[in-house]
């Protein structure tokens, strides 16, 4: 493909009459500004369009050829529209949720999404000249100020050559490809971890970025490198030891070698503001998690539009989606809360006895029930005042206010036993699930911080896993 490139030139003032000059001069600060803003750009993206944003007609600024497919440029130069143009690109190009890409790029939505000033990235597979698919994204700005711009940028990379080299295989598989996908579509910065090593590689950061780190590359970082400056950086200071917890490599270890996602939500503090955020970690291929695993990190409020909306979100960024409990990052902040109001009581850590193999033995989906049979079990048992949630994986945690006595502690425990005991699930045949818990009752008088309160607790679940089947060890 041959290259083509657009060339622009400022006006003399002096060449025009005195009452025109203001325009002329007008007229290289917008030009000026488009081309600081495209040539940005530039540097990523192997072919960018200017598209007008009164009539929608596409012009083509440039396009290095690299990366490109062959009917790129002339389908453009054909169709002239907007609306056209992106129809056909996506209809012929796009290999993967056609529906919804195009939805992505309408030109309303563009239009919405780049008003402000910001970059609006839509990621998804295109198709090749060869026939294979590639990892690819759009990117659309506004080509000057907000209040001025008459154009916006419409700009194609791709992205794959930065992803495909950290993947198991070279030529990796659909399913990889989908969990990249759907991450992308509403992540703005994705890495992939080595769970071994613990080296970490950018795949995808829009959004802010820590301190040691640079652009997607072929580049390894150390894991602390992104999630303890970003955690001690980014993270609202109540939620920084939670957080610490969650994202600590070992945690993660443990959280993908019994399940295939992991999700926690949290606040970040900007500029004075609260705002609530979620990770997730993925494994890039489930039957072989050697491959390593991708975290995502997104902020979960930028689609608040009311009060109402908000607090159902805020329910909802609490919520573990599996079970409906609270997940780890809102229930370890309540206990912590609770603790240091002067609330006292037990708090009890209950993990499933040999999940694995239930896992291996019977599949995930029967693992998955026996996991929210045992979260209904524990609502069912405990008081809505209790501060119940997942771990997770196979593990809850439980704050059970004003049980300050280990008899009435071990009583409610005995109960949860017997319903555990009487779990129906049929593909299980004749064989219950069980449970190990260890529990720490804290007093009147007594001001542990959570982290001993845990600590503590997690030592006795190991000495309740001595013992056969549902049992409890108090500290």
């Amino acid at each position: 493909m041959s290259v083509s490139i657009r060339g622009e030139t400022l006006l003399n003032p002096a060449d025009y009459p005195e009452e025109q000059r203001k325009l002329v001069e007008d007229f290289n600060i917008k030009l000026k500004n488009t081309m600081g803003i495209v040539t940005g750009i530039g540097k990523e993206y192997h072919t960018i369009w200017l598209v007008d944003r009164s009539d929608h007609s596409m012009e083509l600024y440039r396009s290095t050829g690299e990366n490109t497919v062959s009917g790129l440029v002339d389908m453009g130069l054909r169709f002239g529209s907007y609306e056209a143009f992106i129809e056909a690109y996506v209809d012929t190009y796009v290999a993967d949720r056609p529906d919804a890409v195009m939805r992505d790029v309408s030109y309303d939505m563009v239009a919405e999404r780049i008003m402000t000033g910001g970059l609006y990235t839509v990621d998804y597979m295109r198709f090749n000249d060869d026939g294979n698919i590639s990892y690819h994204q759009m990117a659309f700005a506004l080509a000057g100020d907000p209040d001025t711009a008459d154009k916006f940028v419409l700009a194609y990379r791709d992205v794959d050559s930065s992803i495909r080299k950290h993947m198991a295989e070279k030529l990796y598989l659909r399913e990889q490809l989908n969990i990249v996908n759907a991450l992308s579509r509403d992540y703005y910065n994705i890495f992939k971890i080595d769970l071994e090593s613990g080296n970490v590689v950018i795949l995808k950061l829009d959004g802010y970025v820590t301190k040691g780190m640079d652009k997607p590359s072929e580049k390894e970082y150390p894991y602390d490198v992104l999630y303890k400056q970003y955690v001690n950086d980014r993270v609202y200071a109540e939620d920084v030891p939670a957080m610490l917890r969650a994202m600590d490599l070992d945690t993660v270890r443990k959280k993908m070698a019994s399940s295939d996602e992991y999700v926690s939500s949290y606040r970040v503090l900007d500029n004075g503001e609260i705002h609530y955020y979620q990770f997730t970690y993925l494994p890039i291929n489930p039957l072989n998690k050697a491959g390593g695993i991708l975290a995502g990190f997104k902020n979960v409020d930028d689609i608040v539009e009311s009060a109402k909306e908000r607090e159902e979100l805020i329910a909802l960024a609490e919520t573990d989606t599996m079970t409906g409990i609270l997940n780890r990052g809102s229930g370890e902040q309540k206990v912590i809360v609770a603790l240091a109001s002067g609330k006292r009581g037990m708090f009890c850590i209950i993990d499933i006895d040999l999940f694995k193999s239930i896992n291996d033995n019977y599949g995930h989906d029967v693992g998955d029930k026996v996991i929210r049979g045992i979260a209904d079990i524990l609502k069912e048992e405990f008081r809505e005042r209790d501060i119940i949630f997942r771990l997770g994986g196979d593990e809850y945690a439980i704050f059970a206010q004003n049980v300050v006595e280990e008899s009435k502690g071990e009583a409610i425990m005995n109960r949860v036993f017997k319903s555990i005991s009487r779990m129906e699930i049929p593909e299980l045949g004749d064989n219950h699930p069980s449970v190990s818990a260890g529990a720490v009752i804290i007093s009147n008088g007594e001001t542990p911080s959570f982290e001993e309160v845990y600590r503590k607790a997690d030592e006795c679940v190991y000495k309740s896993k001595i013992v056969s089947g549902n049992d409890i060890t108090f500290y």
